[in-house]
């Protein structure tokens, strides 16, 4: 029986091979129950480039909705907004690309975020049943649904690992997720950390591209801009001097923004984007931080949640600024999505000595 936390991660992952025949992710002699899909070297500096198309939301049928899941996170006290989704529709390798179709956060929760809170209860057990899954997989072979998003409201995610150079090192900035979220409370994410979701139903065409929802998650997070399912909206956000800036600093290869790739998390059915933003210019880090500055730090964090800045410089100066089995308070997609972006910036970085 799984006992400890590293236990009942690695039970969790060995037990989803019943399912999933395609390796798993793997680093650091550890295996993690997610798929992942590098982006091409072509494609690593034009992030919309994994977007394909996106199609109105047809009426669905779910093998498995968890009424009593959602219930209870809607009674729980937690922060839930049911807002509109970019949904997977099909996912390709070659190359990299996501087509989409509409979706709702609820009905997330419902379906995939049901077959996490399924899995998570039972890794502890001697014999772990998934009677959630084995129904959903009756209906949808494992091997489609690695690829596609039928029978189940896939919201698409997007992870962003934002790597700043300050006193001559270099490091990565991650969150503590607040208790409050819905999902995954308390655990180490990267930052920003989103859902790929359009303000509404009636979906602009600037609102399929990923790289200015980073810019837009990265300006929530960071530095404190309301979100958008806000009544009324916010205004446009393109004037706010932290992305005037951020966006001088790669014009003038001060910084770099690219596209890692695209992790499928075993546990939830869902995949994320994932990017790295690498900032050379040590001039960033002292401004955002500075008292008197025009473009500060989000204080929320300070008090809910919390950053934390780690050194890339190796992977134990990485793992020894976070707590030990770190992997087991990080979504496993956050695992892949901070080691892979680590390693692009540690290639740029080694490029420019």
């Amino acid at each position: 029986m799984a006992t400890t936390p590293a236990e009942r991660y690695a039970a969790m992952t060995h037990y989803l091979r019943i399912f999933y025949s395609e390796p798993f992710y793997r680093y650091g002699g550890i295996t993690h129950p997610v798929l992942w899909h590098p982006a091409p070297p072509p494609q690593q500096h034009d992030l919309n480039s994994v977007l394909g198309r996106w199609y109105p939301a047809p009426r669905r049928e779910y093998p498995l909705y968890d009424h009593g899941y959602l219930h209870s996170l809607q009674n729980s006290g937690r922060s839930l907004y049911d807002g509109v989704t970019f949904s997977l529709k099909t996912l390709t390798t070659r190359p990299l690309r996501l087509n989409a179709t509409l979706g709702s956060y609820f009905d997330m929760l419902a379906t995939c975020g049901a077959l996490e809170r399924e899995l998570r209860d039972a890794a502890g057990d001697a014999a772990i049943r998934l009677p959630g899954r084995s129904q959903y997989h009756r209906q949808v072979a494992p091997a489609l649904a690695l690829k596609s998003g039928r029978g189940r409201s896939a919201a698409i995610g997007g992870a962003c690992l934002v790597v700043f150079k300050h006193q001559g090192r270099y490091q990565a900035l991650l969150a503590r997720r607040s208790p409050r979220n819905a999902t995954d409370p308390g655990f180490f994410h990267l930052l920003p950390a989103f859902i790929f979701q359009p303000a509404s139903a009636d979906v602009r065409p600037e609102e399929w591209n990923i790289e200015r929802h980073i810019y837009r998650e990265l300006l929530e997070e960071l530095f404190g801009l309301p979100e958008q399912e806000q009544s009324p909206p916010p205004p446009p956000f393109d004037d706010h001097p932290a992305l005037v800036y951020l966006r001088h600093l790669l014009a003038t290869g001060g910084a770099g923004l690219y596209l890692t790739g695209v992790v499928l998390g075993l546990l939830t059915l869902r995949p994320e984007i994932c990017a790295l933003l690498l900032i050379h210019d040590e001039a960033w880090y002292e401004r955002i931080t500075a008292p008197d500055s025009d473009m500060p730090l989000n204080a929320a964090h300070e008090t809910d949640g919390g950053i934390t800045l780690v050194p890339i410089d190796s992977d134990a100066a990485l793992l020894a600024a976070l707590p030990p089995d770190v992997h087991t308070i990080m979504p496993p997609q956050a695992v892949a999505a901070l080691w892979e972006g680590v390693a692009l910036a540690r290639q740029h970085i080694a490029g420019r000595a």
